[in-house]
């Protein structure tokens, strides 16, 4: 009998030994747990490819400038700022407070020919940040596209002051009112067109004497 223990004992050992001798098996990784996004975050990232939508729809714009098929291009461009205002709509919703996702928001309004909803974004944009040079130059676009230039001019102002880049940015668009205008005076007088005419020739050289004295470093008193 005490034999028979003693043999079951060293076999116990004998694979226990084997066992502690053998490699461990390589356990199995367990799946990574999705990483759960605040809303705050997920609204960044709609933002974000809200951003990508525009800048391929830009890429678009300026292959029609030369393609043989320029309607194709602009259509592709239309798509993808339907795409970018769908993106930056569901920005503003998950983050209300998201100014940034406003403006381009109402740039994507714009781009696709609602200047009211653009409006209404820039607006929203400006209540949450009133400062916001980007936002207060494209609204200003906004009002040119409804043909409100003296609240598009008093944007000008207020950017000649704070934003000069952006100023310039928007005095281009001016030009771009006068020559569409030119071509098809649909919608304006003849008298309210020189006058835009010549309020940019005014702020063409205004600007130029401004930066002649910036590289000069001449003061004018």
């Amino acid at each position: 009998m005490r034999k028979l223990w003693i043999a079951g004992l060293l076999a116990f050992f004998g694979l226990a030994g084997a066992l502690w001798a053998a490699p461990s098996s390589p356990r199995p990784t367990p799946a990574p747990t999705p990483a759960v996004l605040s809303p705050a975050q997920e609204a960044d990232e709609h933002y974000n490819k809200g951003l990508e939508h525009e800048e391929q729809a830009r890429a678009h714009e300026k292959k029609a400038a030369t393609a043989k098929n320029k309607q194709k291009e602009l259509d592709k461009a239309r798509v993808e700022y339907e795409l970018a205002l769908g993106e930056q709509l569901e920005a503003t919703r998950l983050n209300p407070k998201f100014h940034e996702a406003f403006s381009s928001l109402g740039y994507a309004c714009r781009k696709t020919g609602d200047y009211t909803g653009a409006l209404k974004a820039y607006d929203m944009a400006l209540m949450l940040k009133p400062d916001y040079a980007e936002a207060i130059e494209y609204r200003a676009e906004a009002y040119l596209g409804l043909n409100r230039i003296e609240d598009a001019q008093k944007a000008y102002e207020w950017l000649f002051l704070r934003d000069p880049k952006k100023a310039e940015s928007l005095l281009l668009a001016f030009k771009g009112w006068v020559e569409r205008h030119q071509a098809d005076l649909a919608g304006v007088e003849a008298a309210q067109l020189a006058g835009v005419q010549a309020w940019v020739g005014q702020k063409e050289t205004a600007d130029q004497d401004v930066s002649g004295t910036k590289e000069t470093g001449k003061k004018e008193w």
